[in-house]
């Protein structure tokens, strides 16, 4: 997710929170999706691994999400036609880096069974897609043509994939008009035999609803703003 924007003109950085995204045509701040579906309570199996936990939960999930943001990177290097080596990861710790480098291999079973039994066109990959009508946007990790229909895929590297996450992608659906999604659910503890999951999501106008439903929650539970803070490009001590 990209949560900075260069000005080479004006010669600086804008930074802001990763929370939101700033619409590059008309600068207006949006509320991520993931960020919206956030205020849906994740049950009663969570809050009691938060307390057997403490303190270390905190570790567990940030380690959690840098590994979903590497394993992102890679898929989307690879998608667009780079070579993906192990010596890419292996500057991280070996058993995060084994754990990655298996997982990508995984993904790379899936991409080649699921390509040979359908046409795949890939339209972008790691696209941000905007709602200017229902103030929100979000990152699709891929836009492609399954079979000529316009479908959204979205990798997910936790154990669980819920309503949360369909949620998600009625929304995204909505946004650049798509009919179908896929999960690819690729969790550390195996699924089945192949490592994967497939779910896939139709767009449903009554889901796409409860998103908004959901949001209005959020919205009124969080009224704050975005904050920018805005740094020059360089630096040198003539600056002084």
């Amino acid at each position: 997710m990209k949560f900075y924007e260069f000005d080479e003109k004006e010669k600086k950085v804008d930074i802001f929170n990763e929370r939101w995204y700033r619409h590059p045509d008309n600068g207006k701040f949006y509320r991520s999706v993931t960020t919206i579906l956030g205020v849906i309570d994740k049950g009663y199996q969570y809050d009691e691994w938060l307390k057997n936990n403490g303190h270390n939960s905190e570790i567990i999930v940030d380690r959690a999400g840098r590994f979903g943001t590497d394993f992102h990177k890679l898929v989307e290097r690879f998608l667009k036609g780079e070579t993906i080596g192990y010596m890419d990861i292996a500057y991280q710790d070996e058993r995060t880096a084994t754990s990655l480098w298996e997982r990508f291999n995984i993904f790379f079973r899936f991409w080649k069974e699921f390509t040979t039994k359908n046409t795949v066109k890939i339209i972008d990959t790691e696209y941000i897609t905007y709602s200017e009508e229902f103030e929100y946007a979000g990152t699709i990790d891929l836009t492609c043509l399954v079979n000529d229909e316009l479908t959204i895929m979205d990798w997910k590297t936790g154990n669980n994939v819920g309503n949360k996450e369909k949620l998600q992608m009625q929304a995204y659906m909505k946004s650049i008009q798509a009919t179908k999604a896929i999960l690819v659910h690729l969790p550390a503890v195996k699924p089945n035999q192949k490592g994967y999951k497939l779910i896939e999501v139709e767009f449903s106008e009554d889901q796409f609803q409860l998103f908004l439903a959901t949001k209005r929650v959020f919205d009124m539970e969080n009224t704050d703003q975005p904050k920018v803070l805005t740094l020059p490009l360089t630096l040198n001590i003539g600056d002084l």
